[in-house]
């Protein structure tokens, strides 16, 4: 019976009809019961059933009474694959042979004119249709005839549809390996920075998950040498870095690849089985926002930024003022894009500010290294010109200096500059007796290694401690950026969202006019030169600013100087800031195609769905969504239990269910 009580199932019963035998280290079910294959629960109108594991069902009653919690998430997974469609073949659960999200892909991206596979798995999952703002089912290939859909068992699917199949697809591609990212990032892989990929592998292998062995066919290590994992890898790039190899945890993951084939040799799957379940539990939080609560996204007030921080040197401020002030004057000549029009686009794929930033911390820094060679020649020519050009106004700003006992030169009143002064201290030392004890096990790690050694993993500290903040965040999950939260404060301003224009290309004529209204490079009449302006346009925002179509935050007063062009800049009274705004949701950018200025029009419904994905990962994080969408999802199945245990656990936890 559906969600009633009924005679008292034990799961330890299950050991009078079994027979174990102990063979070595293994324990080898030697036959099985009669009700081996009966499901736990099962769920009305929908064909899955969440099969017993009967050693794992043993042991868990026996050690931790996990049955019931493990069911929940077994529950949830086949549920949510129903809903997004199964990963690929791996991840489907048995007796499934349902199309796969991967094969529907493969499917779509195909010249393949018939595409009979995709249209029916379209049909199969209403996550991927398209609604209107009133809830109803239109086919939106043309935007001036928006149609409602009456048949929804054998419509053909529109465009916008076919995108969000693929859009899902390279999403979770992406938090694949963002979650991969996440679980080496910390822990006994990595030490002193360096990531060693097969210690990693030695970890999961002896855990008894699917994955290659981490000794080669001649009991030798894998040839994989540690990488250090720099500040600027996100997680999304993991792979294409090299820092994981994905095909020793996944086998045949290429979209290309014929799911269905027989392949030969061993196989990993530690990505299907242990990845994907976590993947698919965050989308199902994630489908209950967008279906129940879709105004927490929409309102969020997201905003894509990329914040640099330029610290100032204690006691010293000076060289910190001067390469903030550089870096105003780089940002205004720098035209993102070689045309002799505005700049359409500038987001995360095509940014120049970046890189400039990156090359501006390493200056801050003072990491000599990285800029020049110790004969001193540049090893970054436009770092070079940006150091030149402040020490021609202050030559005290960066004063190279030369290590008398290491040879090492750097740039005093710095971060590194005091590192290497501080080593230089550590060789001075002429005795044991006159080593500074606290510098000496700093540098050998209190004996371990050699103070070179020890001063080089010092210089990585540095050039790893992140000054540069980017990303996605929403108003209730603000960064922590300058000590007065002036930043934060302007940055989730409505208005930032309301006047940042968009513009999908170059031939957007309208919207190109009205960026050159407000932007703050204007093209001269006589010339045809590109200048700064005089003053600041009458139209132009109150806390944003467009610099030939890259928008930064703006601030009361000029940090830098006295012309207006400087209040990109922000001083907390211990650093500088610039803040670029990549991206600023509001309302009706989210919305589908529907509304003129959705992103899938200004931009594209790939980009659309992207952005919502991201906004809908952090909204996912705040308040109780995750619960909230547990039984929202429960509600929706009518569940039958077959184990007392699993039906109390249900009834204690999910009370509403019983009612």
């Amino acid at each position: 019976m559906s969600n009633k009580k009924f005679p008292k199932l034990a799961v330890l019963s299950l050991l009078g009809i079994l027979s174990l035998t102990s063979c070595g280290e293994s324990n080898e079910i030697k036959s099985k019961p009669s009700n081996y294959d009966d499901p736990i629960v099962t769920i009305d109108g929908y064909d899955e059933k969440i099969q017993n594991d009967i050693e794992s069902i043993i042991y868990d009653a026996y050690h931790d009474d996990s049955l019931a919690s493990e069911t929940l998430t077994k529950v949830l997974h086949r549920y949510a694959q129903s809903i997004f469609g199964a990963y690929n073949k791996i991840a489907q659960s048995k007796n499934d042979d349902s199309t796969t999200l991967k094969e529907a892909v493969k499917d779509i991206v195909s010249n393949n004119v018939d595409k009979t596979i995709s249209d029916n798995f379209i049909r199969a999952h209403k996550a991927y249709w398209t609604y209107d703002d009133n809830g109803k089912h239109v086919n939106d290939d043309d935007p001036d005839n928006i149609v409602e859909v009456t048949d929804d068992k054998n419509f053909t699917p529109c465009q916008s549809e076919r995108t969000k199949v693929t859009s899902r697809f390279a999403d979770i591609e992406s938090r694949i390996a963002e979650n991969m990212f996440s679980k080496i990032k910390t822990g006994s892989y990595t030490s002193k920075h360096f990531f060693s990929e097969v210690k990693f592998l030695k970890a999961l292998y002896e855990d008894k998950q699917s994955v290659s062995n981490y000794r080669d066919d001649n009991g030798k290590l894998l040839d994989i040498d540690p990488l250090i994992i720099d500040y600027t890898v996100e997680g999304k790039d993991v792979f294409e870095e090299d820092i994981l190899h994905r095909d020793l945890y996944q086998t045949n993951y290429e979209v290309n690849e014929d799911e269905t084939a027989d392949y030969q040799g061993e196989q990993y799957h530690y990505i299907e089985k242990v990845i994907i379940p976590e993947v698919y539990n965050d989308l199902l939080i994630e489908q209950y926002l967008m279906d129940e609560d879709v105004a927490a996204v929409r309102n969020s007030r997201a905003r894509q930024i990329n914040v640099i921080k330029i610290e100032e040197h204690e006691g010293f401020g000076l060289n910190a003022n001067l390469l903030a002030k550089e870096l105003v004057k780089e940002i205004y000549a720098t035209v993102p894009a070689a045309t002799d029009e505005y700049n359409a686009v500038v987001d995360e794929e095509n940014n120049p500010f970046e890189a400039i930033f990156e090359r501006y911390q390493k200056i801050a820094k003072g990491l000599y290294d990285d800029l020049y060679t110790q004969t001193g020649d540049p090893k970054d020519e436009r770092a070079d010109e940006i150091i030149q050009a402040i020490n021609t106004s202050r030559s005290d700003a960066f004063k190279v200096e030369t290590g008398a006992l290491s040879g090492k030169k750097y740039f005093s009143n710095t971060t590194y500059g005091d590192l290497v002064e501080e080593y230089e201290e550590l060789l001075s030392a002429e005795s044991f007796n006159e080593l500074d004890m606290t510098l000496y096990n700093k540098y050998t790690d209190s004996g371990k290694c050699s103070f070179e050694e020890g001063f080089d993993q010092e210089k990585i500290n540095i050039a790893q401690s992140e000054s540069i903040t980017k990303g996605w965040y929403i108003q209730k999950s603000s960064p922590t950026l300058d000590s007065n939260g002036k930043i934060v404060n302007n940055l989730f301003q409505l208005s930032v969202a309301n006047n940042k224009i968009e513009i999908k290309d170059d031939e957007d004529i309208e919207q190109l006019e009205k960026l050159a209204e407000v932007d703050r490079i204007v093209k001269n009449a006589t010339t045809g030169d590109w200048e700064v302006r005089e003053g600041p346009s009458p139209k132009e925002n109150k806390y944003i600013c467009s610099i030939n179509g890259a928008y930064f935050l703006k601030f009361d007063g000029q940090a830098a100087g006295s012309n207006y062009t400087d209040d990109i800049l922000y001083y907390d009274g211990s650093a500088y800031y610039v803040v670029q705004v990549l991206e600023a949701a509001k309302d009706v950018k989210l919305r589908n195609g529907i509304s003129d200025n959705s992103y899938a029009n200004t931009r594209s419904q790939t980009f659309l769905n992207k952005v919502i994905s991201e906004i809908t990962k952090k909204v996912a994080e705040t308040g109780n969504y995750a619960s909230l969408s547990k039984e929202h999802w429960l509600k929706k199945m009518d569940i039958k239990y077959h184990d007392q245990s699993v039906y109390d656990y249900f009834k204690d936890n999910y009370p509403d269910l019983f009612d």
